[in-house]
């Protein structure tokens, strides 16, 4: 099963200048994700996609030779990443007769994820015949400490039908998405549009800790104490 490990890096971003490339330890913010997939070596074809000059390079420079630039109508705040998939994919077939089974998307937001974490669920996904597989994170914020605000008005997002006041008596039940590694056959991309579907993706619960992805400078204080 060949596998095409698609790392979006358009230029443009809102909660951080430039996001992709901010500093991070004296590194691009993009470094760490290109360093990881060059460690992968299990039928995976790693793979930019950008519509900056300056990721091109700094790219380039780092191993990542594909000519490919991303179009301007898939690079906006509003672009869904799956067509830029699908935009690379047929790009990758027209113009070097490549042909993928599934793609993993991996974030260059997720600065911390490790190559164990990637090899195991490459490992699920190819053994256990899965259509698609998303890592998840324990909740930090328990849903029953979480707030819905509406109108000066609110209420519990989730509630016990027993009064719990200890975490310890908190059901341990609770994840989320982590942005981390999204894995999935090109067919269950083009049949659902999406890389999560409920009770159709395979939840891959990961050991590492925290969950970090960069949204704004406070992420970024706090990834540099894990790097």
């Amino acid at each position: 099963m060949k596998i095409l490990a698609f790392i979006p890096a358009r230029a443009g971003s809102k909660g951080i200048k430039n996001k992709n490339m901010a500093n991070l330890k004296g590194k691009p913010l993009i470094y760490y994700t290109l360093k990881v997939v060059k460690k992968i070596n299990k039928n995976v074809y790693p793979f930019v996609s950008t519509d900056s000059n300056r990721i091109k390079k700094y790219c380039k420079k780092n191993g990542f030779k594909d000519e490919y630039f991303r179009p301007k109508k898939l690079s906006t705040d509003k672009s869904y990443v799956l067509n830029a998939i699908f935009d690379a994919l047929k790009w990758l077939n027209k113009k070097k007769n490549l042909n993928f089974d599934a793609v993993m998307l991996l974030n260059p937001t997720s600065p911390i994820r490790k190559k164990q974490e990637i090899d195991k669920i490459i490992n699920i996904f190819r053994k256990g015949k899965i259509q698609s597989i998303v890592s998840v994170s324990k909740m930090k914020e328990h849903p029953f400490e979480c707030i819905k605000l509406d109108n000066n008005k609110w209420k519990y997002l989730q509630s016990s039908k027993k009064i719990l006041t200890r975490r310890q008596s908190y059901p341990n039940k609770y994840f989320f998405i982590d942005g981390s590694i999204y894995l999935s056959k090109i067919s269950f991309l083009k049949k659902y549009k999406s890389f999560v579907v409920e009770n159709k993706t395979k939840l891959f619960r990961s050991s590492q800790f925290p969950s970090i992805d960069i949204d704004d400078p406070a992420d970024l204080r706090i990834a540099k104490l894990f790097i």
